[in-house]
């Protein structure tokens, strides 16, 4: 097993890291900007107590507004145009819940203004209790993107990798952590999970053959297949944003090389063709340009190449130890991991390298981050509290969430964004 691989799947960290010239950010505080936005109470039926099997649809639309950095939640039982007023929350969320037929539930979301009470944004949904988090998720991410012009992201999903009985699975749940589902159930371990390009699909690394290898999961159905049954040994899978196409490393002889193939035509083809290992790769929104670690100056580093393998330039040049790059969406800046004092951190920089920002610093072991669709959030593992748990912040490093409660948990990764919705809405009125 060569080292570079070697460190990828078993986190063996052997080497000191040197002095960074970094921006360092404290993540209890962030630069980005906020809009203050009033949160009233969804009305509910007289005399008729609905069981919420979670929380109501307010506590629900200010997580939601809070997980996503955009907001300032300014809460009051009832319209308070004066409290309102002052917190400049020029806008407000509220709504109504109705019983209906065939245990099913009416909520009717509504967005207004502050100081003329106009209605600005309206939807009504007909789900389940259970389906009331999607609901409300639905309507905010509606809301930011009538006050930001981009849709948030609180419909997306997030899968990792969760300790089951003592062995690693792939489990999959809301972005903000509720309906958990565990997918894999396997008495060997389960891991680096990535999302298939319609978000349908999971594509994982298994060794129930003793060697590390690719499957794909189809989530409805349950039904999997192994993927490229040609290479003996793959891992680090990353899919192509355009075409669905999968980048993944696999191990021939002594060294590890990037391969790209089609899970539908099983088409396989070698991208890269250099003298060291090439590990954890990831597309660039483009899907014009690779990011990758290799160890072929002597330690793990992060280079970039076009995505037919030519012109192989170097990113990361501060710190001995960096690894796992993810490019943000919005194709601006990269995310990733490096050793500091011992300890694992997570940074950002620009897509040439510069302007390095550490996002993590003083709680323990910060690894494994993934860019949210829209390019503003980022989902981590870390130990700081003692075990493995999955966390979100913002893109500079504020507003840090646990989305966990218990257990190992690690290798987060972010879902597409959904096009198909699922819930039931009565739409617009």
């Amino acid at each position: 097993m060569n080292k570079l691989f070697s460190f990828a799947l078993l986190l063996c960290f052997a080497v000191s890291f040197g002095a960074v010239d970094t921006i360092a950010v404290d993540v209890s505080v962030s630069v980005f900007k906020t809009l203050p936005i009033g949160l009233v109470p969804f009305e509910e039926p007289n005399g008729e107590p609905l069981h919420w099997p979670e929380e109501r649809p307010h506590e629900v639309a200010k997580r939601d507004f809070n997980l996503s950095g955009r907001f300032e939640v300014v809460q009051a039982p009832k319209f308070d145009i004066l409290k309102f007023s002052r917190a400049q929350a020029k806008f407000y969320m509220t709504g109504k819940v109705k019983k209906t037929h065939n245990n099913k539930i009416k909520i009717s979301c509504y967005l207004h203004a502050t100081k003329s009470k106009d209605l600005i944004l309206e939807e009504t949904y007909v789900v389940s209790l259970m389906d009331s988090r999607k609901a409300i998720h639905d309507f905010v991410d509606k809301v930011i993107y009538q006050l930001w012009g981009v849709y948030g992201v609180a419909s997306t999903q997030i899968a990792w990798v969760s300790k089951v009985a003592g062995v690693k699975q792939v489990v999959i749940a809301d972005y903000d952590g509720f309906h958990r589902k565990q997918l894999t159930a396997d008495s060997t371990i389960s891991m680096m999970p990535v999302w298939s390009h319609d978000n349908e699909r999971i594509i994982f690394v298994s060794f129930r053959n003793g060697k590390p290898q690719l499957y794909m999961k189809d989530i409805a159905t349950g039904t999997q297949k192994r993927l490229f049954p040609s290479l003996s040994q793959s891992f680090s899978p990353a899919v192509n944003p355009k075409s669905g196409e999968i980048l993944f490393s696999a191990i021939e002889g002594d060294k590890t090389d990037l391969y790209l193939g089609d899970p539908e035509t099983k088409k396989l083809r070698r991208v890269s063709y250099l003298k060291a290992s090439q590990t954890s790769p990831s597309w660039s929104p483009t899907a014009t340009e690779i990011l990758f670690t290799s160890d072929r100056g002597g330690s793990p580093q992060i280079y970039k190449m076009n995505s037919d393998g030519t012109d192989v330039r170097r990113v990361t040049f501060m710190g001995a130890y960096n690894e796992r790059a993810s490019w943000a969406p919005t194709g601006d800046r990269i995310v990733y991991t490096s050793m500091d004092a011992g300890k694992m951190n997570i940074y950002t920089c620009d897509i040439n390298g510069s302007d390095i920002i550490q996002l993590t610093s003083n709680a323990g072991n910060n690894e494994k981050p993934s860019w949210s669709p829209d390019g503003s959030l980022i989902v981590f593992s870390s130990d700081r509290t003692g075990s493995n748990q999955i966390y979100i912040m913002r893109r500079d490093g504020g507003g840090v969430t646990r989305i966990t409660k218990g257990g190992d948990n690690t290798a987060p990764t972010w879902s597409w964004y959904f096009t198909n919705k699922q819930t039931n809405k009565e739409g617009k009125k």
